[in-house]
């Protein structure tokens, strides 16, 4: 099939839209439990999920998947957003506090507390695990057989789309902190953090763009070597390029937070000492 028409299919695969289904589902069954025993869940946090749930469609059911699967610049547009956009979102969106509110007191006492305090989640979500284990699974899958696989056997492509997802979760947890995530993070680390992490995509983006050697021959079957090689490259420079972007907005969206988070605590020390009478 040509790329043009790939760019107006839509990659409807079960496994995807099921999985998709499931998670709006158990995302909207929380919500109406929520509601019917009195509870509220804030606004912002809907319009976050609302907002992931549409960049998830966008990335793995609409043209740009079915387009993946010819061109590797896709396939990075496809990675960037599900890495970037997608896993940030869905932290903004708080779903273990909307797990803690569907749930009942006993469910809440016997299985998510225990789970939230488990050494367990202490160490996955710890800044230097989380980073790392992000750092890993970028390069790993770039660099190796992986992706190749990937490109042949949906199976393999599925479970490398969860892994991603499953890695920036955990890398973006602790810095949006909407849940109730283990240990402290203040606000300068979380900023030097991704400062840190700013290099990640760049130095993988570089790499891709300046080999001459194609990396993956999947795509042979869908183009000449020149033409496989030039998409390639433009690929890289999707990474690059693309990832350098989305993490200057992460990390003005984490000044502008951090910003916001010291005028209110002002706010509270004036107020303590004007009811203290000390100001």
């Amino acid at each position: 099939m040509g790329v043009g028409a790939r760019l107006l299919q839509w990659h409807a695969d079960p496994t995807v839209v099921l999985g998709l289904a499931a998670l709006g589902g158990l995302w909207c069954a929380g919500l109406s439990r929520v509601r019917r025993s009195g509870g509220r869940v804030a606004t912002d946090r809907l319009w976050a999920f609302a907002a992931a749930y549409a960049v998830l469609l966008l990335a793995l059911v609409s043209p740009v998947a079915a387009a993946s699967e010819d061109l590797f610049s896709v396939h990075m547009v496809q990675h960037l957003l599900l890495l970037y956009v997608v896993a940030p979102l869905l932290a903004l969106s708080a779903p273990v506090t909307l797990v803690l509110q569907a749930a009942s007191p006993a469910v809440r006492r016997r299985v998510v507390l225990p789970v939230l305090h488990s050494r367990a989640l202490r160490a996955a979500t710890h800044p230097l695990v989380a980073f790392t284990a992000f750092a890993t699974v970028m390069y790993a899958t770039h660099f190796s057989g992986v992706y190749d696989a990937a490109l042949r056997s949906g199976v393999v492509h599925g479970a490398e789309h969860l892994l991603y997802l499953t890695a920036a979760a955990l890398f973006w947890w602790p810095v949006v902190r909407r849940d109730p995530v283990p240990g402290r993070f203040p606000w300068p680390a979380r900023l030097l953090y991704l400062v840190v992490a700013f290099p990640l995509q760049s130095f993988l983006g570089l790499a891709i763009y300046s080999t001459d050697r194609i990396l993956y021959d999947s795509y042979l079957a869908h183009g000449s070597p020149a033409e496989v090689l030039a998409d390639q490259h433009a690929a890289g420079a999707i990474m690059w390029v693309g990832g350098d972007l989305l993490n200057l907005v992460a990390i003005g969206i984490a000044i502008a937070a951090w910003m916001r988070a010291d005028e209110r605590a002002t706010a509270r020390m004036d107020a303590q000492l004007d009811a203290a009478g000390l100001s």
